[in-house]
């Protein structure tokens, strides 16, 4: 295929489903990962699209991302996917036992597994969430060590950077982590650099990492590159993922655990 063909082909994919991945492109013109970068370059420069890490979107798509976040509350975040949420959530909470020592970050996913965690007994919670912390104040049954750092609204998050060794005193056996985007090719990451190098701490601090995501957060694009998903053991989400995803992510060996909403209902 001539380079102005495929390259006209890309644009019209990036305008239509509003991101690319460089693997899929590399299949679908049948060429190399090296050529689809190039041509993600050359079209960068034309001020056709944006790259990413592992490929590119709409030049409005990350703007738009940015700006639907500055402008959602964390209420409305809440309502958003709810069920979903809700039935991932009651799945993560079988993966862990009492007495457990659990790494739980911040957000609207996260806060449905603490309340989910409600009748589990001794647990140990490491969390930078505000509302995860709140719902395990409601249990008697939990200690709870909330991490410091400047307060995320949005979010009900504390975040910060942390620095070099700044974990190196905590290790738990799992991390649950929700996120803003994920990808087969890019991995998981979030909308801040600060996000995404507190998450990195967590995988860190874990033996083994769950990352609960909606099926919308595969469709969903962030900048900020927490991991690859060769350090991720588990996807936790819901029946609304496409199942080429699917199978690309399990063809890393990475296990996906599928949530039905009727189970959150």
């Amino acid at each position: 295929m001539l380079k102005a063909v495929r390259q006209k082909a890309i644009i019209a994919l990036v305008q239509g489903g509003g991101a690319v991945e460089v693997n899929v492109l590399a299949e679908k013109f049948q060429t190399s990962p090296i050529t689809i970068r190039r041509d993600l370059i050359e079209l960068q420069e034309r001020g056709l699209l944006e790259r990413t890490r592992g490929g590119a979107v709409s030049g409005e798509v990350l703007a738009e991302g940015w700006a639907r976040y500055e402008s959602v509350s964390y209420a409305e975040r809440e309502r958003e996917n709810c069920r979903e949420k809700r039935a991932i959530a009651e799945l993560a909470a079988q993966l862990v036992s009492d007495g457990d020592c659990i790494l739980l970050n911040g957000g609207t996913t996260s806060r449905h597994l603490a309340e989910a965690l409600r009748g589990h007994h001794n647990l140990h919670v490491v969390t930078n969430g505000l509302t995860v912390a709140m719902e395990l104040a409601q249990s008697r049954n939990a200690s709870v060590y909330l991490l410091s750092g400047c307060v995320d609204f949005k979010k009900m998050t504390s975040v910060s950077r942390p620095a070099p060794g700044a974990f190196d005193d905590i290790t738990v056996r799992a991390a649950f982590l929700g996120v803003h985007g994920i990808s087969p090719s890019g991995g998981i990451a979030m909308l801040s650099p600060e996000e995404a190098a507190m998450n990195r701490a967590f995988i860190e601090a874990a033996q083994v990492v769950n990352v609960m995501v909606d099926s919308s957060k595969f469709r969903s694009q962030a900048i900020f590159r927490i991991a690859h998903l060769d350090k991720v053991t588990r996807v936790i989400t819901d029946d609304g993922v496409d199942k080429s995803i699917r199978q690309e992510v399990e063809k890393l060996g990475i296990e996906v655990l599928v949530a039905s909403p009727e189970d959150g209902a």
